[in-house]
């Protein structure tokens, strides 16, 4: 009797026992004597002991609520440092639940008239009973009955396997080595339980693990001796040329695809993995779970979630490090989408309007022959979660299933490339890929199922942001012939096995290492060309028939060519002397689409990596390969993030009239670094959309920024063209491209809240023109300075006010500082006892701060704006401007830290004034629309953001909005007679009071 008929067939109690046995375990049916338990049952319900799993006994009772009370009771026994599963049945209702305790309850309730295929699959892995004896089976049976979410629980099984097979490994190699080799074998194993889920596998639900089995029982390895030759001498052999051993593995397809093949890595370590961690591999990981092809399958391993799982493999240094986030799959088909509908748009000369309906409705033939030949790469392609929408979608014009099979074979097979520079990220991308081509078909018999397609020539394991020669940019276009060949080649080797196969993969190669040579051989007839042309110029006369020479910047120009000259050359030695690529090259890799002017559409989700995360040598180089990354305000260290320079070169790689779709960092509308790019995108491209995602989006989002879609058309834009502030193009609300030129923050909001936003800006003076703002005071030793924990003088500690210590109009302060500079600012010379003793210790951290230059190791930095004798002082980080003004002789102790922004002054009125006026609603308005997004609804509002806000002449000499703020510090202000005085000072209309008071009310969700 199967599980399921066993669950079926349960009708009372005295059935439980049948269904224990059906999971192979010890039946029993003895009832638990009342005097068995600490504390009489409640309800009087019977207890039966149904089962036993070595020392583990399984109980049985009845109940309404089944589920509730079989967990209950599962903690009242492993309270008594009991373990065992509890089964509670309401016949009535047709309910049966299971529950165990370890340190929490873990329970499924499951219908007995209509199983799901997850319940079952948890049920079934309570069968058997593992080796390690009561605990080992009660941790697989917590695990089994967990709800937890599978996604979950997997992804840290196999990151911790990860780790464990990794520092296992034999032999002495690189820790990046280790988790390639490591990683390389656990996602291959992986790839084949989505395999067997399929029936694939010889036909049996448990081939691998009953292969593991017999391979342990002969006393043979596990990795040499069954998947070396299920690996390569089968899944990578067709059936007439495999060996005896392997025939005897069953009906077996052959896979092909890359991912059998030996690896470089495996071929230089020959590491094998020892017999103990592939037990753990098999016993903690994989047969702990159900796998499906079927996604969104909820209890069970699917391939949607090898996303997540990209992350859960990185570490999270080295995920901080390259900025890679995941990307949720319904922001990846809406952004998709949003792209697609812009490049039909622009072939058929057809509105946006009508080519989105077009594509909702599977297009028609006109939409099919656009979408026919379009070229799509993501240039960091991460796990490969934009290649994938993309495939799904171009395969979803096909209607029939049998036909979406073979288009999706025919998008991967001319349609999509990616890069990524991490080869993990390579190899899951290839991996979703091929698991998206295997959940469609429907073959049944192994020897049907038709090759995976050769990936390897499509994602490649590249630097997409520079090239390989230095600074040297190539791109010289191939002739026709050449892209032809190219381009069938290349469709041929995705396609290939065997040794025809291997045949096509040296022609590629060589076909792009001469298209690399042409490309060199142009750029150094080029270099020679101009390096003459400056000679010839500098040996002819001038007016008065002297030799011109070459003055300081002709010589500079000159010995600048020269070098990338000498570096051509070398680069041409080299490729001659290895005969392939050395490093990858996009205008070689990938010649024929090129030939062609480049990709048509360019997608992603780049790293979103902050300036100060980037190495100093990778930030000096992009600034001198990418313009976005130069220029721009970048006070206190702020540069471009590392996604302004995907933005630059995602648009490089496009072909004219090519639509570029990427998601960035909300904050590039509004940082000063982000000027450039704003100007240039505003300028020169047609922005289709630009859609701030932090709202709806929040939830899903895994990052630390808010995320922002731009989708943009390589086409000069129309002197009325207008953006759309949503992906969808039905949404409607859109501005004027024009708007957004010069460089200045883009405000993304509908025309109501634009027009308030400019009445209150109006022709009035801004802040910037009058007051200046600092950063506060910086230690760049916050655990040395900010409440020492030894007891120091007390002339050297000095209250702190942090971001968070500010409230409207004042400061509650928690924190103390130790002060180690005068009255006027001046670093003492020397500390006093107990403080030099104290610091004497640390004197190297001291002077290895980023900001020490010399002078006293103990120097403080940015000291002078805070001891102003007035001052007004906000939170760099909160979800609206929240300031408090320092004026009175208590104040001037208190020190700002550089999580505040600190504006002095040279009144106490006029401090008191700009108090009042930042924390009017109308100004807090205005300073979040221009304001840096932040990380859980929170905004940066920096000294830029706020120098910008208006104030009109007079504001500053206010008595009235001296007197609120007065009233403010006492805990008496009204905010209503507040922004009566500010409306009246900026003369806002009733209409633009209401477009604010409407914003302000909804920003709490931004």
């Amino acid at each position: 009797m199967s599980i399921e008929q066993a669950i079926r067939a349960v009708r009372s109690l005295a059935d439980l026992p049948q269904l224990v046995a059906g999971l192979g375990h010890a039946p029993l049916w003895e009832r638990v004597p009342r005097e068995g338990w600490n504390r009489p049952t409640r309800g009087g319900f019977t207890v039966m002991a149904v089962g036993k799993t070595g020392s583990v006994p399984w109980f049985a009772i009845e109940s309404r609520t089944p589920e509730r009370s079989a967990a209950s009771l599962a903690r009242r026994l492993s309270r008594r440092g009991r373990i065992s599963i509890v089964l509670a049945l309401d016949p009535d209702a047709r309910r049966l639940a299971f529950a165990t305790a370890l340190d929490k309850p873990a329970r499924l309730e499951i219908a007995l008239d209509q199983p799901g295929a997850e319940s079952l699959a948890s049920i079934a892995r309570l069968a058997g009973r593992p080796e390690g004896g009561p605990l080992a089976f009660a941790v697989q049976a917590a695990d089994a009955l967990s709800a937890e979410p599978a996604g979950r629980r997997f992804f840290r099984e196999f990151r911790f396997t990860l780790e464990r097979v990794a520092a296992g490994l034999p032999g002495p190699m690189r820790s990046d080595d280790r988790h390639a080799l490591a990683l390389l074998q656990l996602t291959r194993v992986l790839f084949l339980y989505f395999i067997q889920a399929k029936g694939w596998l010889a036909g049996r639900d448990r081939f691998l693990a009953e292969e593991v089995d017999r391979c342990l029982m002969r006393g043979r390895r596990i990795h040499q001796d069954l998947l070396r030759p299920l690996f390569f001498g089968t899944l990578n052999q067709i059936p007439s040329q495999r060996s005896r051993m392997a025939t005897s593995f069953g009906a077996i397809p052959f896979l092909n695809g890359g991912l059998f093949e030996p690896h470089p890595l495996e071929r230089r370590f020959r590491a094998n993995i020892p017999n103990q961690l592939w037990r753990q591999a098999f016993d903690r990981l994989y047969e702990r779970f159900h796998f499906t092809v079927v996604e969104g399958s909820s209890g069970s391993i699917a391939p949607d979630m090898l996303g997540r799982m990209f992350e859960g493999v990185m570490e999270p240094d080295l995920r901080r490090a390259s900025g890679t986030f995941y990307t949720p799959a319904s922001l990846v088909k809406q952004v998709v989408d949003t792209a697609l509908v812009a490049l039909i748009s622009g072939r058929l000369g057809c509105s946006e309007a009508l080519a989105e309906r077009q594509l909702e409705d599977a297009g028609g033939s006109s939409v099919a022959e656009v979408l026919r030949g379009v070229t799509v790469l993501d240039p960091a392609v991460g796990s490969g979660a934009f290649l994938l929408g993309t495939l799904e979608r171009l395969a979803s014009i096909a209607s029939e299933p049998a036909v979406a099979v073979a288009r999706k074979r025919a998008v991967l097979r001319r349609n999509l490339f990616g890069v990524d520079l991490n080869p993990t990220a390579v190899r899951l991308a290839e991996l979703r890929l091929w698991l998206a081509v295997v959940a469609d078909d429907r073959t049944e018999r192994p020897q049907d199922i038709r090759p995976l397609p050769n990936l390897d020539c499509l994602i490649r394991q590249g630097d997409s942001l520079f090239d390989p020669i230095g600074q040297i940019t190539i791109d010289r276009p191939q002739s026709d012939k050449h892209r032809r060949e190219l381009t069938g080649l290349r469709r041929q080797v995705v396609t290939a096995t065997g040794p025809t196969k291997r045949a096509l993969v040296r022609r590629l190669r060589a076909l792009e290492a001469e298209a690399l040579d042409h490309s060199l051989g142009w750029a150094e007839t080029q270099y020679r060309s101009e390096i003459t042309a400056a000679l010839f110029q500098a040996r002819g006369g001038d007016l008065f028939g002297r030799r011109r020479g070459l003055d300081l910047s002709g010589r500079k120009a000159v010995v600048r060519l020269r070098r990338e000259l000498h570096q051509i050359r070398q680069a041409r030695r080299r490729l001659a002397r290895e005969g392939g690529l050395p490093w990858f090259h996009y205008q070689s890799h990938f010649a024929d689409v090129f030939a062609n002017g480049g990709f048509d559409l360019v997608v992603g989700n780049p790293p979103w990596l902050r300036s100060e995360q980037i190495p100093p040598g990778v930030r000096r180089r992009l600034a001198g390969r990418y313009h976005w990354c130069r220029g721009g305000s970048q006070r206190y260290g702020k540069g471009p993030d590392m996604s302004v320079a995907f933005l630059e070169r995602g648009l490089e790689l496009l072909a004219p009239s090519g639509v570029l779709a990427m998601l960035v960092p909300a904050k590039i509308t509004s940082a000063g670094y982000g000027v450039p790019a704003r100007h240039s995108l505003a300028s020169t491209v047609t922005l289709h959309a630009v859609a701030d995602l932090t709202t709806e989006l929040r939830s899903q989002f895994d990052a630390l920024v808010y995320p922002m879609a731009i989708v943009a058309g390589k086409v000069p834009p129309s002197r009325d063209h207008r953006v759309r502030l949503h992906l969808k193009v039905e949404h409607g609300a859109s501005i004027p491209q024009s708007e957004l030129r010069g460089g200045q923050p883009w405000i993304l909001v509908g025309n109501r809240l634009r027009d308030a936003l400019a009445e209150l800006k109006g022709s009035h003076p801004r802040l910037g023109d009058t007051l200046v703002a600092h950063l506060g005071v910086k230690t760049g030793a916050n655990h040395l300075y900010l409440n020492p924990p030894v007891e120091l003088e007390p002339a050297l500690l000095r209250p702190a006010i942090r971001g968070r210590d500010i409230r409207p109009f004042l400061c509650r302060v928690g924190a103390k500082l130790l002060w180690t500079h005068d009255e006027q600012g001046q670093p003492l010379a020397t500390l006093p006892a107990r403080a030099a003793a104290y610091l004497s210790a640390h004197l190297m951290e001291l002077r290895s701060r980023k900001d020490y230059k010399s002078g006293a190791p103990w120097t403080l930095f940015r000291v002078l704006p805070s001891l102003a004798r007035y001052r007004v002082v906000w939170a760099d980080l909160a979800s609206q401007v929240t300031a408090a003004a320092l004026t009175t002789q208590r104040d001037r102790r208190l020190i700002p830290l550089n999580s505040c922004y600190v504006a002095p002054t040279a009144r106490r009125l006029t401090a008191e004034c700009l108090c009042a006026w930042l924390n009017s609603s109308w100004i807090r308005a205005a300073a979040r629309l221009g304001a840096v997004p932040a990380a859980n609804g929170f905004a940066r509002f920096n000294a830029q953001t706020l120098a910008r806000l208006p104030l009109p002449n007079g504001v500053l000499s206010d008595p009235e909005l001296g007197r609120i703020a007065r009233a403010g510090r006492a805990g008496r202000t009204s905010q209503e007679e507040l922004d009566t005085i500010v409306s009246r000072h900026l003369g806002l209309s009733a209409a633009t009071q209401s477009a604010f008071r409407n914003f302000i009310g909804t920003d709490n969700s931004r």
